[in-house]
């Protein structure tokens, strides 16, 4: 559709074009005279020398001009928006003044001017730009005519529809969406139509990258706030027009993908998902290896996602659920609505109720990852009823309600009655696989016949696939069933959500028992080899022979260092009176002894078999790397394999073997390449879809009804984080990650995964906090956060309460290196629980002369730090504890000039302990006390102020008595029962000093919080 400008950035200073652009305020001067299909509000441009001479004059003039409408004062340096560089939200601008005020009028100005000095002397020739402000906005935001850092031919917007003008352009907020440069308009809604044609004008103008800000107002007007040259990353977008052409290629050969895919049932293309039913995106990645995807293809997704469906009463398709377009894969959503109906209805009625599926969906397709709960009506609960009245407002006669109706409670009723009995049947036949795993390991493992692998593997493959996924497949639909009745007899009323809660935490799954077994094995009570032979087959990526399993992970027994989970209660099922009742209500034949049966034994069965044919998978992925060693082929490259491509090896020697599967990997690896950057949806629903791709901000499935704050990790990035009391972030809900539970986490958060997803279960079952499918959008947004605040019971994630930029310094311990020179030691710790805080913390030597320089820069806050002893004059008796002469006279140096200049000062242990002598207190060398604090292990302390007690960590000997605080201090926490001093502060003085370690680890729930709290409250009064 457009022109591609995009050449070597070399050429572009020698366009006459460039000429064109220089501050905000003169390109859109020169827009206002050239364009046509966009407008530019009316404007004025000041000079800052001219309005800094004659102010009221000017504001005046501004004043009549705008005849009293509301106005924007905007940055317009030459230090932004140039070629360089863009400074993009350096300076400030200021929204909403009223334009008949001109004492309004000046003070926006002023503040404008005033940004220039952040970095320029001289502002005298700066401009600013006065524009009317833009009314009845519909929807505004940033557009990029190129993605200059993927190189990729798409406008990227950025954009808001609540009426805001500046809402996406502060980072706070927004919607995304792509669009193919190549597209036809015809293709485009009339909202984005409009805006390309208007952008395709300017850059006609510029023929070079831009970033634009934008609005189109109520009259669907395209309005332009900036255009500026897309500077970002511009070395990168040299001698790039043969990829832009490549990759339009790469476009179109997605859409003949997508064409080719036709639905057995009409014949038509097909809408699809990447968390729809089979959720791939959660259980192989988006843009999973040719072995990952094929293995997932083979064992589930060819036919075993409708054979266990079938037996149940659900439709018969023959035909694959997961297709491929480029490398991401997805669901049909037409054959998901169309297996998850019922086979007793006819079929007529089934399709017309596929099609009322797929227009449902299209209105939201936040929903495609819960469409079990939100879209399909696949069993009958406590809340189908009222959710099938909306049938007869969409074309659905009552006859056709009613058997559907029918047909549901007919289904649910017999897998009930018939769940124990299918369950022994499909116990039967997991054992099947348990007898071949046996068999191999105990023959074939030390195997170095490659053709007996690739038999073994192929016989794997096979018995998973017939014993192994279909009953799977039949027992998840069955604890989905479940799933949807807990949740429905909240939603109805008859049970709380906590009566519902206790339900779930009382089912034993194999989570729960890896939790108790791996206590064991960290105190010693079960070797390694028994953790192995019952655990070591998972693995985080159930299906990626990169990841290792547990059998090859290194497991550190970490004794105290583990929150223990609560052990199962004893809890005999759900209130048999309150269940007789609302079974009743609806009309379900089944007594309550059996449905609670079946509540808690299909949600059971659903990890044990997921966990029992996960051992023939992982024993799958061992062989392919036994016979990758053999072949001398890396593992790496092994996920270049496909699954289906170890038929064709079976009859071929060493050298053939290896000669075709190096072919492979190397056909397979450039396919995979040629597709990693090319840009798709969550959700197609046509065609359209593979052009203008929006982002979708997903609906995260929140676990718990709890408030949490903490740190966070994210194991893509820290996989070697200590992962006790942090917020615990990962992309995929995968049971492989079955060890974070035996971390002590805070909290957890998925990109991908559903409400009833292995992870979502878990979380219930331990009452961790949880946001499971998040999403790209939030995701990314979580990835970014230092400390979190999750609040499942408002559905919120957001930063917790932090600072910004505010510099601290932290005073050292005193050592000695192996060559007998002085140093300083601070713990990391100190480091890392103040950044959170969002301090940079600086360390103070102990061996600064001048210590006023340290004062030279900016300072918030001071920090003495704890560890070792003070002085023996300040105690009570002597000791030959080992002194610190230099931090001695630092300390002393620095808590004086902060208290001079009226800096605050947090202090802990040994720094508190130094800051009540320092002021005439006394301190206890070692005492003897009525209640005994072991070093590492939490107490009890008594907030003064609170009238409450929390608990804190406990690392010291000498104590302060109570009757030994200084004067100019208040006792602000004590330990009641030994009579001594935890906290003491001072508002006067700023200071705020702990006898324990906010930095350090505490081993009682929340207590890290209720620290955090006390320090927050102190900066928030305390630093402006």
């Amino acid at each position: 559709m457009n022109k591609d400008y995009i050449e070597n950035f070399d050429d572009f200073s020698d366009k006459e074009e460039i000429k064109l652009i220089s501050t905000k305020a003169n390109t859109l001067k020169v827009l206002e005279e050239r364009i046509t299909k966009a407008k530019v509000e009316p404007m004025l441009i000041i000079i800052a020398r001219d309005y800094r001479m004659n102010k009221s004059e000017m504001a005046n003039e501004i004043s009549k001009t705008f005849k009293g409408e509301k106005i924007v004062i905007r940055s317009s340096s030459t230090n932004e928006d140039c070629l360089k560089k863009s400074n993009a939200g350096h300076y400030t601008s200021v929204l909403d003044v009223d334009s008949s005020d001109t004492s309004n009028i000046i003070s926006a100005i002023d503040i404008v001017l005033e940004s220039y000095f952040s970095d320029m002397d001289d502002i005298s020739e700066q401009q600013v730009l006065i524009q009317h402000q833009a009314v009845d906005v519909a929807y505004c935001g940033v557009l990029f005519t190129y993605d200059i850092q993927g190189q990729r031919p798409y406008y990227l917007i950025n954009y808001d529809d609540t009426g805001s003008t500046d809402l996406v352009t502060s980072g706070r907020g927004g919607k995304t969406l792509w669009i193919a440069r190549n597209i036809e308009l015809s293709q485009l809604e009339e909202q984005w139509r409009n805006l390309i044609v208007a952008i395709d004008e300017i850059e006609n103008i510029f023929k070079i990258p831009l970033d634009i800000e934008f609005a189109v107002n109520k009259n669907n007007e395209v309005i332009i706030f900036q255009a500026r040259p897309l500077v970002a990353n511009f070395s990168n977008i040299k001698n790039v027009q043969g990829t832009i052409k490549n990759f339009y290629g790469k476009i179109e050969d997605l859409k003949c993908e997508y064409k080719d895919i036709k639905s057995v049932i009409d014949g038509k293309n097909m809408m699809f998902s990447d968390m729809a039913f089979w959720n791939p995106s959660e259980i192989i990645g988006t843009s999973p290896r040719t072995l990952d995807y094929s293995l997932y293809r083979y064992i589930i997704t060819s036919e075993a996602w409708n054979q266990g469906l079938v037996p149940m009463g659900y439709r018969q398709l023959n035909d694959e659920l997961m297709y491929q377009i480029g490398i991401k894969p997805y669901i049909s959503l037409d054959y998901s609505f169309y297996s998850l109906t019922p086979s007793k209805i006819d079929e007529k009625l089934a399709t017309k109720l596929v099609e009322f599926y797929k227009k449902k969906l299209k209105k939201d397709t936040t929903a495609h990852d819960k469409i079990e709960f939100e879209i399909v009506y696949s069993n009958f609960d406590f809340n189908t009823e009222n959710r099938t009245k909306e049938l007869l407002d969409n074309g659905f006669s009552k006859e056709e309600r009613q058997q559907i109706l029918e047909s549901l409670k007919e289904l649910t009723v017999t897998n009930i009655k018939n769940h124990k009995q299918i369950s022994e049947s499909d116990n039967e036949d997991i054992k099947h696989l348990e007898k071949t795993r046996k068999h191999i390991v105990e023959n074939d493992m030390e195997s170095e016949d490659v053709n007996k692998i690739v038999e073994d593997i192929l016989e794997l493959l096979e018995d998973i696939r017939i014993y192994g996924t279909p009953q799977f497949t039949r027992q998840a639909r069955m604890a989905f069933i479940a799933r949807a009745f807990c949740s429905s007899l909240v939603d109805s009323g008859w049970f709380t959500k906590n009566e519902i809660d206790q339900f779930m935490k009382s089912i034993a799954t194999v989570s729960s028992k890896f939790e108790q077994d791996y206590q064991k094995f960290s105190v010693g009570k079960m070797s390694r080899n028994e953790f192995n032979n019952k655990y070591g087959h998972l693995r985080s990526g159930t299906y990626d022979i990169r990841t290792d399993s547990y059998n090859q992970m290194v497991f550190r027994p970490a004794v105290g260092h583990n929150k223990v989970q609560k052990v199962k209660e004893e809890f005999e099922g759900l209130n048999s009176e309150k269940l007789k009742e609302a079974l009743k209500s609806i009309g379900l034949d089944v007594t309550p002894k059996d449905f609670n049966l079946f509540l808690r034994t299909s949600i059971e069965g659903r990890e044990f078999f997921k966990f029992e044919f996960t051992k023939s998978l992982s024993l799958v992925l061992d062989l392919i790397q036994m016979l990758g060693k053999l072949l001398d082929i890396d593992r790496k490259d092994l996920s270049w394999i496909s699954a289906y491509d170890f038929k064709e090896c079976f009859y071929l020697n060493n050298e053939q073997m290896g000669k075709k599967l190096n072919a492979i990997i190397v056909n397979n690896k450039k396919h995979y390449d040629k597709y990693l950057n090319a840009i798709l949806p969550d959700v197609i629903l046509d065609i359209t879809s593979v052009s203008v791709i929006p982002v979708n901000e997903a609906r995260p499935n929140f676990i718990t009804s709890k408030k949490v704050e903490g740190e966070v990790v994210n194991l893509e990035l820290e996989t070697d984080e200590d992962l006790m009391d942090k917020i615990v972030m990962i992309p995929k809900a995968d049971p492989g990650y079955e060890w974070i539970f035996t971390k002590g986490i805070k909290g957890f958060i998925t990109k991908y995964g559903g409400v009833a997803s292995h992870m979502a279960i878990r979380c219930a079952e331990f009452e961790i906090p949880a946001a499971i499918g998040c999403g790209e959008k939030i995701y990314d947004y979580a990835s970014k956060i230092n400390y979190m605040e999750l609040d499942c019971a408002n559905g919120i994630i957001k930063e917790g309460l932090q600072c910004e930029d505010l510099r601290a310094l932290i005073t050292q311990r005193e050592g000695v290196n192996q060559y007998g020179d002085p140093t300083d030691v601070l713990e990391a710790a100190y480091i890392r629980f103040y950044e959170l805080l969002g301090f940079i913390p600086q360390p103070a030597s102990n061996h600064v002369k001048n210590v006023g320089k340290l004062f030279e820069r900016q300072c918030d806050l001071l920090i003495v730090a704890g560890g070792g002893a003070l002085p023996v004059k300040y105690y009570d008796r002597p000791h030959n504890e080992e002194l610190q002469p230099y931090r001695d006279v630092m300390e002393e140096k620095l808590i004086k000039h902060c208290i001079g200049e009226g800096i605050p000062i947090i202090a802990t242990c040994r720094g508190m302990q130094y800051m009540n002598v320092l002021f005439g207190g006394k301190l206890l060398y070692h005492p003897e006390l009525k209640v005994e604090r072991p070093r590492s292990v939490d107490h009890e302390v008594y907030l003064v102020e609170e009238d409450r007690t929390i608990w804190v960590n406990n690392f010291h000997k000498d104590v302060i008595p109570i009757d030994g605080l200084a004067s100019c201090f208040k006792p602000l926490a004590i330990d009641r029962e030994n009579q001594t001093i935890e906290a003491f502060g001072s508002d006067e003085m700023k200071v705020l000093a702990l006898q324990w370690h906010p930095e350090r680890k505490f081993e009682t729930a929340n207590a890290l919080e209720e620290t955090r709290k006390l320090v927050v409250n102190f900066i928030q009064k305390h630093i402006k």
